[in-house]
């Protein structure tokens, strides 16, 4: 357990499987895991396409002009999924593979009409492996211009987490084994080609964002990583979006930048294995990088000083270790030419773990002290569902079905999910979250008060999702008892008759919602609710953009 750093659980499961022993979970006997049958399957049949069948030679090709050989093909089993609708489901029915099993591996889909597909077609395919080795997904990237998207992984299963796989881990525990250093990069085939180079430790994120159960991952492995970015403007941004991430966390955190216009891919090819090692020796801290950046950015000007210092406070504030949070502070103070006190003063006091960042002391401020307490309530629950949303982006669908803007009366986690709910589904579940901010400068700080706090510890599989509908039911019944109140003001009024109305409307879509099944009572209790908000203000920690 210890030398494949696997949890528990991940030990037994490992052990059981090797052995052909059954896992029993103090009721009756696990299944076999078809999804999983699947996905072995795929990966031989998809490799086999690759490295034999006639039609596989525009992948082997496409590879070869690329500069990655059959050594690297086979040590990463990569595949090729011939073009055609439904090569691999004709193959995997063959094999007694049931069509459910496919369509629950995400290889198989099913249209509204009733026919079915593979997912993957005419494109070059890397299995993705957990850390025991088994196959849990693929990525596939396209080989002709006219194929979109680019890049197209297998969707999110019971076993396929995007959150909690990189690309690499599998085949390169030995090296972070002995290094104790992992490097970060963006692509696959940047991986690829840096194992190949002879630097193993090198991972990526499977198409989506860094995330704070990768860092939890990677402690497993590592106690030092580097983020290897790209030396454009772009892969700055990316590097700056990407350091609250590692603030409070275990892991040593450095950045290193390639020459603009160059990824690691095309860097290693130009220049070598050699001045790729001066690169990484070059990274510098994470935070020192973050400042220095910022800094250039704004320019050295009174005014560009003054921006430097209003963007980087609420990361710095962020920081819950005093001695890197104090550091930071005297570093930027001395860049910026300004007293350490007055940043100090700025960025404000250290984070308190028992409320939500971001919030004064004393609730909302100014009214009757009754009206605030409600107002900071509901305020409460209107961050825990946006953070909810945020964590679990699949739900964007249900939220937008059970929940309008114009419900929520924090002005900005109303504009914050306006925003959501105006881009395309496919962006906002690809996307960066921070992206936001950047079209929204003013929304920033929301923002980062909500993505700042570590993951929440969400119910999965069936019961997925029920945490969100449950905060939607308390922002609701939070506004049915202010209609209440209404009521009574205006009783006798001319609006009275509309006060009536929206009362008993959001009263009936309260009994629609408390009527989905869910796990958890939709009662209104608010003692439990305060209990629930207070038990899921955890340490801190920020997801960043896709690197």
């Amino acid at each position: 357990m210890e030398f494949d750093r696997l949890s528990f659980p991940e030990a037994v499961g490992t052990l059981a499987a090797r052995l052909g022993i059954r896992v029993e979970t103090g009721g009756a006997p696990l299944p076999a895991d078809r999804a999983l049958e699947v996905l072995e399957a795929a990966k031989g049949f998809y490799h086999d396409a690759l490295m034999q069948r006639p039609q596989g030679e525009s992948a082997r090709r496409y590879l070869r002009e690329r500069s990655f050989e059959e050594e690297a093909w086979r040590a990463f089993s990569l595949g090729f999924a011939p073009p055609g609708w439904q090569n691999f489901t004709e193959f995997a029915s063959s094999r007694k593979l049931a069509l459910d099993d496919q369509i629950a591996a995400g290889l198989v889909k099913r249209s509204d009409t009733g026919r079915v597909y593979d997912l993957l077609r005419n494109r070059v395919v890397f299995p993705i492996r957990d850390v025991r080795g088994a196959c849990i997904g693929f990525g596939g990237r396209a080989i002709e211009a006219m194929d979109t998207p680019k890049y197209l992984n297998t969707p999110e299963t019971r076993h396929y987490r995007k959150s909690r796989v990189l690309f690499g881990l599998a085949e390169g525990q030995a090296a972070l084994r002995s290094s104790r250093q992992a490097i970060l990069v963006e692509g696959y085939l940047d991986v690829i080609r840096l194992h190949g180079a002879g630097f193993a430790e090198a991972l990526a994120p499977c198409g989506t964002a860094l995330t704070a159960d990768h860092l939890e991952l990677l402690e497993r492995h590592a106690d030092r990583v580097v983020l290897l970015f790209d030396g454009d403007t772009a892969g700055a941004q990316a590097a700056l979006r990407s350091a609250p991430l590692f603030l409070n966390r275990g892991l040593e955190a450095r950045v290193a930048t390639l020459p603009e216009g160059q990824d690691p891919d095309l860097f290693l090819l130009r220049q070598g294995k050699d001045a790729f090692a001066e690169i990484l020796a070059g990274a510098v801290p994470i935070m020192e990088f973050l400042v220095l950046n910022t800094l250039a950015r704004h320019g050295r000007s009174l005014a560009g000083k003054e921006r430097t210092l209003r963007e980087l406070a609420p990361v710095i504030a962020a920081i819950g270790k005093e001695a890197v949070r104090d550091l930071t502070i005297r570093f930027l103070a001395d860049l910026v030419e300004v007293k350490a006190e007055d940043v100090f003063r700025m960025v404000g006091p250290r984070p308190n773990p028992g409320r939500a960042p971001g919030r004064a002391e004393g609730g909302t401020g100014g009214g009757a002290p009754e009206r605030s307490g409600f107002a900071e309530r509901a305020n409460r629950h209107q961050r825990m569902f946006l953070r909810i949303l945020l964590q679990e982006r699949e739900l964007i669908g249900r939220a937008r079905e059970l929940l309008k803007p114009d419900e929520l009366t924090d002005p900005e986690i109303r504009r914050l999910f306006e925003k959501i709910l105006a881009l395309p589904e496919e962006q906002f579940l690809a996307g960066d979250p921070l992206g936001l901010a950047e079209q929204e400068p003013e929304l920033a700080p929301a923002l980062r008060g909500l993505l700042v706090e570590a993951p929440l510890p969400l119910n999965s599989g069936a019961e997925r999702g029920s945490d969100l509908q449950y905060e939607i039911a308390l922002i609701k019944e939070g506004a049915k008892d202010d209609l209440l109140r209404r009521l009574k003001q205006v009783a006798g009024t001319p609006a009275e008759d509309e006060t009536l109305r929206s009362y008993m409307a959001i009263r009936d879509e309260l009994r629609a919602l408390k009527s989905v099944p869910s796990s958890r009572s939709l009662t209104y209790d608010r003692d439990s609710a305060e209990a629930m908000f207070h038990r899921n203000q955890p340490s801190l920690a920020m997801p960043f953009r896709r690197i």
